[in-house]
C-alpha cells in the first residue's frame, strides 16, 4: 500500500485568507489535491487540517473527506509542515497494515495531477528502497515518495530540519525522476499567484447583517468581493477575516441566501440576496421558519 500526506494546517499569511479552500476550475484547491492522489493510485490519504477553530477550518474539512481524505485535526495550530507531517505519520501507524511508502505533497499544490502521481508510484515500484523526486529541467518538486522507514526517520531530524534535510542526509539514496509536468513545481501562496490559476472573475458579495452581527461589524450592510463560484463556507471565511470582530460568531451564525437557509456548501449566485443573523431564541425551531420571518423576529427589538 503506497499511502499520501497532505500537510493543510498552514495559516494562508500570505494569501490573505484560507487558500486551500478556494476554488481552482471550480473545486476547491484541498479537493483538487486530494483527489489527484487517489485517482492517481495513492491508497489512504491523509489530511492534516487547521485546528476546528481556525477560519475556514470546517469547510476544508468537509472538502477533504468528501474527495475520499481521512483528516486528522490538531487541537492547536501545528508549529510548522514538518509538525504536521509527524501528526499524518503517527495517524497512518494505526492501520492494521502500515504503508509501504507515502506521497507526500504541500497541500498548495494546484499543479498536482492523478498521472504526475501514476508515475512517482510506478518510479517508486521499481525503485522501493530509494526516495523517488520528480525534476522538471533540474529544478525538484513534488509529491515526493518515501519509502516507509525513511517517513519514520522525519521524527528524528533535529528539532529546526525539514523534509528537505532527509533528501540531502540520504544523498545517493535519493533519485531525481525527469518529468515534464510543470505542476510538479507549481504552488499557491499568494493573490497573484492565484489570478493565474484560477479563471472565474470575482463577484461581489454584499451582506446584509442583523442584530450582535450587525452591531460587531459596526454596519447594517458589509461587501466582500470572492471568486465565483463562492460557497457560504467561503463567505464565512472571507467575512472574518475581514472584520474580525465577527469571527466569534461565525460558529452560530445562520445565512439565507435568497430567502432560503444555508449550509456552508451552498453556492451563491451572482447578485442573490444574502443575509447573516443569530439563531432564534424563545424555544421555536428555526429551522421551521422562513427566512423573513426568522429576521422580522431578529429585528422586533429595533421596531419597537
Amino acid at each position: 500500500m503506497i499511502a499520501a500526506i497532505v500537510p493543510a494546517a498552514g495559516e494562508s499569511r500570505r494569501m490573505g485568507r484560507p487558500k486551500l479552500i478556494l476554488p481552482i476550475e471550480g473545486r476547491p484547491l484541498i479537493a483538487r489535491v486530494v483527489s489527484a492522489f487517489r485517482e492517481g493510485g495513492a491508497f489512504g490519504v491523509v489530511v492534516v487540517s487547521p485546528p476546528a477553530n481556525a477560519p475556514g477550518s470546517l469547510f476544508l474539512r468537509q472538502e477533504a473527506e468528501a474527495a475520499g481524505a481521512r483528516v486528522v485535526v490538531p487541537e492547536t495550530q501545528p508549529v510548522d509542515m514538518r509538525a504536521s507531517i509527524e501528526r499524518a505519520i503517527a495517524e497512518l501507524e494505526q492501520d492494521p497494515a502500515v504503508p509501504r511508502a507515502v506521497l507526500l505533497a504541500p497541500a498548495d499544490s494546484p499543479g498536482l495531477t492523478p498521472s504526475l502521481v501514476k508515475r512517482l508510484i510506478e518510479a517508486h515500484r521499481r525503485t522501493p528502497r530509494l526516495i523517488v523526486v520528480p525534476s522538471v529541467n533540474g529544478r525538484r518538486g513534488h509529491p515526493i515518495a518515501l519509502p516507509w522507514l525513511d517517513a519514520l526517520a522525519i521524527r528524528a531530524l533535529p528539532p529546526d530540519r525539514g523534509v528537505n534535510a532527509l533528501i540531502a542526509q540520504r544523498g545517493a539514496l535519493v533519485v531525481d525522476l525527469e518529468v515534464d509536468d510543470e505542476g510538479a513545481l507549481d504552488d499557491l501562496d499568494t493573490p497573484e499567484q492565484y489570478a493565474r490559476w484560477e479563471k472565474h472573475p470575482a463577484m461581489t458579495i454584499k451582506v446584509r447583517l442583523f442584530a450582535l452581527a450587525r452591531d460587531c461589524a459596526g454596519a447594517p450592510e458589509v461587501a466582500i468581493d470572492l471568486p465565483a463560484p463562492a460557497t457560504v463556507g467561503a463567505l464565512k471565511t472571507a467575512l472574518a477575516q475581514a472584520h474580525p470582530a465577527l469571527a466569534p460568531l461565525m460558529p452560530s451564525l445562520m445565512f439565507a441566501v435568497d430567502d432560503s437557509y444555508a449550509s456552508e456548501s451552498t453556492v451563491i449566485p451572482p447578485g442573490a440576496e444574502v443575509a447573516a443573523f443569530p439563531p432564534v431564541s424563545g424555544g421555536g425551531d428555526a429551522a421551521s421558519l422562513s427566512p423573513d420571518s426568522t429576521m422580522r423576529t431578529v429585528l422586533r427589538p429595533e421596531m419597537n
